[in-house]
């Protein structure tokens, strides 16, 4: 799936984009990779994968699980993004 000698910077971005993204987005969530280090990987969540129903599960279990395929071990902090409420009329 993936070519030898690309950066682990570049394999993160593309899992993000190829699986995670498309997976999230389906349940009305989202994450983009904020920055990335040897030891440190910073995501940017909202929608269900911030603070859904189940929003734990699914970065301990899903999103987790594939950035450690890659880069292990590895530090993963996440910026969470606050829901806008809706107002109502």
């Amino acid at each position: 799936m993936y070519s030898a000698g690309v950066s682990a910077e570049t394999r993160i971005r593309e899992i993000i984009e190829d699986l995670l993204r498309p997976l999230l987005q389906a349940d009305g969530g989202d994450v983009e990779l904020i920055s990335f280090a040897p030891d440190k990987v910073r995501l940017h969540a909202r929608g269900t994968a911030a603070f859904g129903v189940g929003c734990h599960y699914v970065r301990g279990h899903v999103i987790e699980p594939a950035i450690r395929q890659i880069v292990s071990p590895v530090e993963i902090e996440y910026e969470l993004e606050v829901p806008t409420p809706v107002r109502r009329s």
